[in-house]
């Protein structure tokens, strides 16, 4: 085995701790986010704003629905916890905002400016990661992985 070969294996065992942090720091954006919006009047005011320039039906009522799918999606994430559908509720929320509010701002006069513009946003970062998670679940340091452990 050549000394590259040993550290891409010696790497692959550590591969659970980007995973860990990956879902941590989106689970916290997430849940820390959503509960702004839940208990802060003028955030959650910003957010039926926002859903209803968007053009959502029902934003008071999506407003709060939206809210508690991040701060509880969130929170499940962070500590591992039904990990692939904490992933597609959020991602369900992400697709919807990226469509409703960030992609029609996006300017560009050319398709690679358009690309490079939509690669730069935060959200298709978070849904790149909420991808990979809701494929690959939790990971090993999880509440996910004690319960599949117990079985």
């Amino acid at each position: 085995m050549s000394f590259v070969e040993s550290i891409a294996l010696n790497l692959q065992s550590w591969q659970w701790v980007g995973m860990f942090v990956a879902r941590v720091a989106v689970g916290l954006l997430f849940a820390l986010s959503g509960y702004g919006k839940l208990v802060v009047p003028a955030r959650r005011a910003q957010m039926r704003e926002t859903i209803k320039a968007a053009g959502v039906p029902a934003p008071e009522i999506n407003a709060v629905v939206v809210s508690l799918i991040e701060c509880l999606g969130g929170a499940a994430l962070v500590f591992g916890l039904a990990t692939p559908l904490s992933a597609l509720l959020l991602l369900g929320v992400m697709m919807v905002a990226l469509l409703t509010t960030v992609l029609p701002s996006v300017k560009a006069t050319s398709i690679a400016d358009w690309l490079g513009e939509f690669f730069y946003l935060p959200e298709v970062l978070y849904i790149v990661i909420l991808f990979w998670l809701f494929l690959s679940g939790a990971g090993k340091f999880s509440v996910d992985a004690l319960l599949v452990a117990t079985r």
